[in-house]
């Protein structure tokens, strides 16, 4: 790449991506012709589609396109097979070609089948003023079939999990999930997003009062990670698999740390508190969540591959590693511009609703931006 200083490229840089869409068959991935694709820019001062175009008779497409404005912009492509979106990995380069402009489309189903739980954090913090307690709970969640999981209808979710009792409200935090098709109700938190087969992060919050606890949680689904931190020093935690580990310092505060490894289902963990007051920031146990997802996205990433190698031995299967947060920020971005552009304004409710997480993730990603840029500058 051209010569560039870390804000703006003073001149459009002409570059490249060929690519190629495919989808598993019986024992390789097969072409898919006839797809559109779309190349992406995101970054902190614009956002949006560059060009459009088919995949030909043997699945391939090529782009020229300029790279221009900030620096920090992040380029990929997307596919859209069966109304679900797919992404390649970030162009990192002028001329990309091969596995890293590649996208792999999966045929969908409706009829529901299980997701396994590779991870699950819960995080739950010491008292605000008034005895409340925020918890996060962060999932790593894997669709380990070949086909993308639809939900029908918002009675029918892809995914649940539990809530405590009288929980009727959540906070979806740094997720691969919109918060659009997030739910809470009945003691169940509800996705109706689609699962493509792969990893998925997700996590939300919500508060209880000191009357919740002691706090019973349920393992309903096996559970390869479980953890849970406890910001206070008397707080106790005991079942499933969970033994006490050393202390954690994460965002300067520190926590118990307990850990399990293959949970069973039908497990339960009992947390005992004591009345402490203290004031808490559910913004700090946002990013705690973020960055325990980020320390298990290699070994999660690593999984992964030699699960799909051990299913398709004869595939060259394209298997990308559980994506940072600017992927994950910019991916959603453009997943939710799909699906709008899928569904329709149907009333002015629903467009409002999806300008401001618009407007919320590109926040979040130029935040995150800015933190990269922050941490490769040679004065940092």
């Amino acid at each position: 790449m051209r010569a560039q200083d870390s804000a703006t490229i003073a001149v459009p840089i002409p570059s490249t991506v060929t690519g190629r869409v495919t989808r598993p068959r019986l024992r390789a991935l097969g072409p898919v012709s006839g797809v559109w694709v779309t190349i992406h820019r995101v970054g902190s001062d614009t956002a949006g589609p560059l060009d459009s175009m088919r995949t030909n008779g043997d699945g391939r497409f090529r782009f020229r396109y300029l790279r221009t404005g900030r620096s920090d912009a992040v380029y990929f492509v997307s596919a859209s097979y069966a109304g679900i979106a797919y992404f390649s990995r970030p162009l990192q380069t002028t001329s990309v070609a091969g596995d890293d402009a590649g996208i792999v489309v999966f045929d969908t189903t409706s009829i529901h089948f299980p997701l396994a739980i590779k991870g699950r954090h819960i995080i739950i913090s010491s008292p605000a003023v008034d005895g409340t307690r925020e918890i996060v709970e962060a999932y790593e969640i894997a669709n380990e079939s070949d086909q993308t999981l639809i939900s029908p209808d918002d009675a029918h979710p892809t995914f649940t999990a539990p809530l405590p009792a009288g929980v009727a409200k959540i906070e979806v935090g740094e997720s691969d999930i919109s918060a659009a098709a997030v739910s809470a109700a009945l003691g169940r938190v509800r996705v109706t997003a689609p699962f493509a087969p792969g990893l998925k992060q997700f996590s939300f919050s919500y508060t209880l009062p000191q009357s919740a606890f002691p706090m019973h949680i349920p393992v309903e689904a096996a559970t390869t990670v479980l953890e849970l931190l406890l910001e206070e020093p008397r707080a106790e935690a005991r079942g499933a698999t969970l033994k006490p580990q050393e202390p954690a310092t994460i965002e300067r505060r520190i926590f118990q740390r307990y850990l399990g490894a293959d949970a069973p289902a039908g497990a339960s963990i009992e947390v005992r508190v004591p009345v402490i007051i203290a004031a808490a920031n559910v913004r700090v146990y946002w990013k705690i969540a973020g960055a325990l997802a980020a320390l298990m996205a290699l070994g999660l990433g690593a999984w992964w591959a030699r699960a799909r190698r051990r299913r398709a031995p004869h595939a060259a299967m394209v298997n990308p590693a559980a994506p940072g947060a600017t992927e994950t920020l910019a991916r959603a971005i453009a997943s939710l511009d799909a699906e709008f552009e899928r569904k329709g304004a149907a009333n002015a409710d629903a467009r409002a609703a999806y300008e401001g997480r618009r407007r919320e993730l590109k926040r979040e990603l130029s935040a995150e931006l800015a933190t990269a840029l922050d941490s490769t500058s040679p004065l940092s």
